[in-house]
């Protein structure tokens, strides 16, 4: 009979551990939970954080800047440069084309005080302004 008294001590001391562990993972988990449903909310955010960045990078080492409404015309490595909206895509095209902002319903561009200024939206959100560089 002490052999039995002795397993249900190591069970309930097993027990008692594996409780401690999983106390001190809930709210992990729940972090990582919480920082996955903003994401999944925000389809685009991510994307749209790097394709900016990308493309202050091109305007950064550009000049002459001519801003129109929707597209915004440059110099950048000896080619004159357009970025402007084509299928619903914010794209530079020269000899070749680079995509920056994917799935757009509108854009604009504004030079204000020596900034350049992008306004853009997706389809059912709220339009966004952008600094993307200086003239």
């Amino acid at each position: 009979m002490k052999m039995i008294t002795d397993r249900e001590g190591y069970i309930i001391e097993q027990l008692l551990i594996s409780l401690a562990v999983c106390a001190f993972l809930i709210p992990v988990a729940s972090v990582v939970l919480l920082i996955l449903m903003r994401t999944v909310q925000m389809p685009f955010r991510s994307q749209d954080e790097s394709g900016i960045t990308q493309l202050r990078h091109v305007i950064a080492v550009s000049d002459d800047f001519v801003c129109g409404q929707n597209e915004l015309s440059f110099h950048h490595r000896g080619k004159d440069q357009i970025l402007r909206l084509s299928s619903g895509n914010l794209v530079l095209s020269s000899p070749g084309t680079q995509i920056f902002l994917t799935d757009l319903s509108e854009i604009s561009f504004s030079m204000e005080g020596g900034l350049i200024y992008l306004v853009y939206a997706h389809p059912d959100e709220e339009p966004r302004k952008v600094c993307i560089g200086h003239s």
